[in-house]
């Protein structure tokens, strides 16, 4: 195994393995940054404001694939190719992004009250303005950093990145203690830095003669957003569905919430090979080929994923509660068990992570959103199912454990299936 994970590391340029350390480190932090607000609004705010600050980033996390329409990965893929063009066709995106959440503000705005009872959200109109605005600031700072990255400009996506989700959140938390203005100006201040980051980006060098439409990139984009809408309703529909089942401010959904974030928070080094790796992967298969070597390496990946996160996990789980009694507090004695329930699920979605990247550069099919949809499918139907015979919490978190373990089994039956053979040289 180590012999093929240093095949498969001296086969990724210098340039994006600095890339890589550099983004996982600037996203790590951003992590650290939303887990220290876990345990600032804890504090403040109790299990009741707790959830619905859980709840809030759970609308969040599944409405904004929904509003970025898949110009991420276009723009990660189109940007670069662009030449001179580059600076329009970002600023183009940006524009789109601004006028579409304008108009999802205002469809919100006209049906909160509706809205705030089928999310789960406490508070009325109010609370749901927050969120929205959350939600907008959001997915134009994403689109910026992504426009960004696609430009080259890996070292001022990062500094977005961590201003926009990382540090003023918490310059947020810290200037106000009402719950919907503390979401309100994490918002606004990432639309701040949105507009910032994408006024300084600039045309990359390119050797391309012509830069791509923007329909080009539109059209990439959509095709390729039912998987980027399914991946992060995987880890929020729990959320959802617990604050659903319980009600408005039961802790449970807090609880749950906390448990995929803790997730997240593993699998997050396995997490980011996809966008940094994925365009230069993507190019270097298609030019030379999969080798032997490299092609090893590539199935082994996956099972050094799970070998790595099986500790870590396995760690969590023994101190559950020391964690949850040091971080959230004494009051949260029952988010222990929903912490041990819930964190083996991040061995089978760290096999995922680390397929993904070999799966969207060789596959010319759509197949990790098709394991995604049909793994959300299946997480949505077991939990419905066991929430007839258990509590929400322990239903949410047990449907979630059943999308995990088919999609990371599936994904890597795909990898197999889909690295080809190595070449025969015939010299």
């Amino acid at each position: 195994m180590p012999e093929a994970l240093r095949s498969l590391f001296r086969s990724v340029p210098a340039v994006v393995r600095r890339d890589y350390v550099s983004s996982t480190a600037i996203h790590w932090l951003t992590l650290a940054s939303g887990l220290l607000l876990f345990h600032l609004v804890a504090r403040r705010a109790g299990p009741a404001g707790f959830a619905y600050y859980q709840v809030a980033r759970g609308v969040v996390a599944t409405l904004q694939p929904f509003a970025l329409l898949g110009l991420v990965p276009a723009l990660h893929r189109y940007l670069p190719r662009a030449g001179a063009g580059a600076r329009m066709l970002a600023r183009q995106s940006f524009l789109t992004q601004l006028v579409l959440m304008d108009l999802l503000g205002l469809l919100g705005l006209l049906v909160a009250d509706d809205l705030g009872r089928l999310l789960g959200i406490p508070g009325g109109a109010t609370s749901v303005r927050a969120v929205i605005i959350l939600l907008a600031g959001n997915c134009l700072c994403v689109t910026a950093v992504a426009a960004l990255r696609g430009c080259g400009q890996v070292t001022a996506a990062n500094l977005a990145w961590l201003l926009g989700l990382g540090i003023l959140p918490v310059v947020a938390f810290a200037l106000t203690d009402r719950m919907e203005l503390f979401l309100a100006l994490q918002g606004i201040a990432m639309v701040i830095i949105a507009v910032a980051a994408i006024a300084v980006a600039r045309p990359p060098q390119s050797h391309q003669a012509a830069s791509p439409s923007f329909r080009t990139v539109v059209t990439f984009g959509l095709r390729r957003a039912p998987g980027d809408i399914a991946l992060p309703a995987l880890f929020s529909f729990p959320t959802f569905y617990a604050a659903a089942a319980a009600g408005p401010g039961d802790p449970d959904a807090g609880y749950v919430g906390f448990v995929t974030s803790a997730i997240t928070l593993i699998c997050s080094l396995f997490g980011m090979l996809t966008p940094v790796l994925l365009p230069r992967l993507s190019g270097a298969f298609h030019t030379t080929g999969v080798g032997a070597e490299l092609g090893r390496g590539l199935k082994t990946l996956p099972v050094a994923a799970a070998v790595l996160t099986t500790p870590v996990t396995g760690l969590l789980f023994l101190t559950a509660p020391t964690i949850v009694h040091n971080f959230l507090g004494l009051d949260f004695t029952e988010a222990i068990q929903a912490l041990r329930l819930g964190l083996p699920a991040a061995i089978p979605f760290a096999v995922f992570y680390a397929s993904r990247p070999t799966l969207d550069a060789l596959a010319d099919s759509p197949i990790v959103s098709r394991l995604l949809l049909a793994c959300l499918a299946l997480q949505i139907a077991a939990t419905l199912t066991l929430g007839t015979l258990l509590p929400p919490a322990t239903a949410a978190l047990a449907g979630l454990s059943v999308g995990a373990i088919t999609l990371g089994a599936l994904s890597y039956v795909a990898l197999l299936h889909t690295i080809p053979a190595p070449r025969i040289s015939t010299t």
